[in-house]
């Protein structure tokens, strides 16, 4: 059986783990070096390129659209985050008002209690309630896990957006001149332009990628603390069971 020392450390690692999650302690350098965003960028609809439209460079769309298709994976809606985040906050706030209820009934219950009953009674009561804290932490940290992917996500949407507009800022005045000249040059200055344009694209491009990889790197860093948090919780959960059985059989005696 689990003893109470092991369900205290365990209850203390599921706080290390919250706080690490919330504190987007799994985030990679290059990541966690950009500005944080509102979980309502998920929801955003702007398309960068549009820009090119407005600049009378809309032809040039097609050959680069490519820089977009991020944009359209990593979207969603802001609810669908907020919403499960505060389910699994409500769970933990239920179980920690029923581990603190039951510590209290307890404390009063034993208070003119002496030698092995109230020492065995208390441990298996204190065992009890911190493992009904550690379901609230594991709950808890879900919560925070939710909401934090969310956000980072919704970085990631910001961060695309920004190199896009950067791309197209840079490839803008390029092609601007190269439309300005066509008429002296029958076009050739058009099609010189657009090789450089969709150059400059696909470096953004690349450079797109390489951020998309850190959050997947991200991303595992996440799922392997939510493991951790599983394994943990498995444990006290069999401790649990274990003082229930206990319990139930000393009944039937």
């Amino acid at each position: 059986m689990t003893t109470a020392v092991e369900v205290s450390t365990a209850l203390a690692n599921l706080r290390i783990a919250r706080d690490s999650v919330g504190g987007k302690e799994w985030l990679s350098a290059e990541l966690s070096g950009e500005p944080a965003v509102s979980l309502d960028m998920l929801g955003s609809t702007a398309s960068p390129l549009s820009a090119l439209s407005s600049a009378g460079c809309d032809f040039l769309t097609p050959m680069i659209s490519f820089l977009e298709e991020p944009l359209g994976q990593l979207r969603g809606e802001p609810g669908s985050v907020s919403a499960p985040s505060a389910e699994h906050d409500r769970v933990s706030r239920g179980a920690n008002s029923v581990a603190e209820d039951y510590g209290s009934t307890t404390e009063n219950e034993t208070s003119e209690w002496s030698g092995d009953a109230k020492r065995d009674y208390t441990a298996t009561a204190t065992k009890l309630v911190d493992g009904i804290k550690t379901v609230a932490e594991a709950a808890a940290t879900n919560a925070k896990a939710i909401v934090a992917a969310g956000e980072v996500v919704a970085q990631a949407v910001d961060i695309v957006t920004r190199l896009i507009t950067e791309a197209v800022g840079k490839i803008v005045p390029i092609m601007t001149r190269a439309i300005a000249a066509a008429p002296a040059t029958f076009g050739a200055s058009i099609a010189e332009a657009i090789p450089e344009c969709v150059a400059i694209a696909v470096e953004h491009g690349g450079r797109i990628a390489a951020k998309l990889g850190e959050l997947l790197v991200s991303g595992e860093n996440l799922v392997k603390l939510l493991e951790g948090v599983a394994g943990v919780l498995d444990v006290v959960e069999k401790g649990l069971t274990a003082i229930g059985d206990a319990s139930a059989n000393s009944e039937k005696d």
